[in-house]
């Protein structure tokens, strides 16, 4: 085995160029991790919430979760691909492109058919523009194997603001001696009628659950749940998502996108007001003084309201929330909002 002699000189020149190139590795290793970090928090900045616990779950529940983002940035964003850890969830993209203020989904599915037991997942989402981003999303649940509900998520789907709905579940446990003791939901929109037991063979008990939706349930989604209280001495809270949407009398588009405009030039552009029954429009309102409407006249089920957009200097994205006020008895108010970005002026 051969080895090198070093002079004093010689080994102190070593140590110091070793301590040098160290020194190097370690300042470029600092400068990447906060790299690193700097790129996640623009992504973790988008996000409402980044976890999910589904509770305890029926087998073969529709247990699904949103999680919301928005575009809060100039340049446009592009989801690239989402994975899960577990084949417990089931991630997908409802919309991988977005420009700014624009507002996207990470759907999670969790697969109560074909898995059992507690059971989590971290899904991960994968973005490619402007720049590189992971961003972790948390989802858990316990998946009861001996426990069934017909259907398997309490649907009221599109509802009338004012309006009620009535749905029927059926729950059956597949064991004796299972009981319901209560019944509890934290939506004071939801009521539910006394249950309605029944004997199944093998003295299995079932139960038939009637869940009413208020007439007073405010416009917007639902998302929530219904949970039971069984005489089990663990896992004793069942959990049953409620899903529907409560539309309203007047409905607007989401937003309004008008894209990138040049620095002083104009753009024309329109969007659509609509109810079950005729209306007359007021008023359109708006902060932004570049904006002007053209409102129609008379009354119909349906307007376009056409709008101009009168660039200035002013450059960068904006934001702005359009009121339309009509002559509708109830809820005859109704907003939404105009997103764009004004860029610089070419120079020769």
């Amino acid at each position: 085995m051969l080895a090198w002699k070093l002079s004093p000189e010689e080994l102190v020149s070593s140590m110091n160029r070793l301590t040098w190139i160290s020194a190097a590795c370690c300042l470029f290793l600092l400068q990447l991790t906060s790299s690193m970090c700097s790129a996640q928090e623009w992504v973790k900045a988008m996000f409402a919430e980044t976890s999910h616990d589904f509770g305890t779950v029926p087998r073969g529940s529709d247990a699904v979760f949103e999680f919301k983002f928005t575009n809060k940035y100039e340049e446009d964003i592009h989801v690239a691909s989402v994975r899960s850890s577990c084949g417990c969830t089931t991630p997908r993209i409802k919309k991988a492109d977005l420009k700014t203020y624009e507002e996207g989904t990470i759907i999670c599915e969790f697969n109560t058919k074909s898995f059992v037991g507690s059971k989590a997942a971290v899904v991960t989402v994968v973005f490619n523009k402007p720049y590189y981003g992971e961003m972790q999303l948390q989802v858990k649940g316990n998946i009861r194997s001996d426990i069934d509900t017909e259907p398997g998520i309490i649907q009221f789907g599109d509802v009338d603001r004012g309006a009620s709905k009535e749905t029927q579940v059926k729950i059956s446990a597949r064991k004796s001696g299972w009981e319901i003791k209560d019944v509890r939901s934290a939506n004071q929109n939801l009521t539910v009628a006394p249950l309605e037991k029944f004997t199944m063979p093998g003295g299995r008990v079932g139960y038939l659950m009637n869940v009413r939706l208020k007439d007073s349930a405010p416009v917007g989604e639902i998302n929530d749940n219904i949970v039971l209280v069984t005489n089990e001495p663990q896992y004793n809270l069942v959990t049953i998502p409620v899903h529907g949407n409560i539309t309203p009398p007047l409905v607007l588009p989401n937003r309004i996108d008008l894209g990138t405009l040049k620095s002083g030039a104009g753009s024309k552009s329109f969007f659509i007001a609509k109810s079950k029954t005729p209306f007359e429009i007021k008023e359109v309102q708006c902060e932004d003084k570049r904006i002007t409407f053209k409102i129609p006249e008379g009354k119909k089920d349906k307007h376009i309201i056409n709008f101009e957009f009168a660039s200035d200097e002013q450059v960068g994205a904006f934001r702005q929330n359009i009121k339309v006020v009509t002559d509708l008895d109830e809820d005859g108010t109704a907003a939404t909002v105009v997103v764009g970005n004004v860029a610089e002026k070419e120079t020769k």
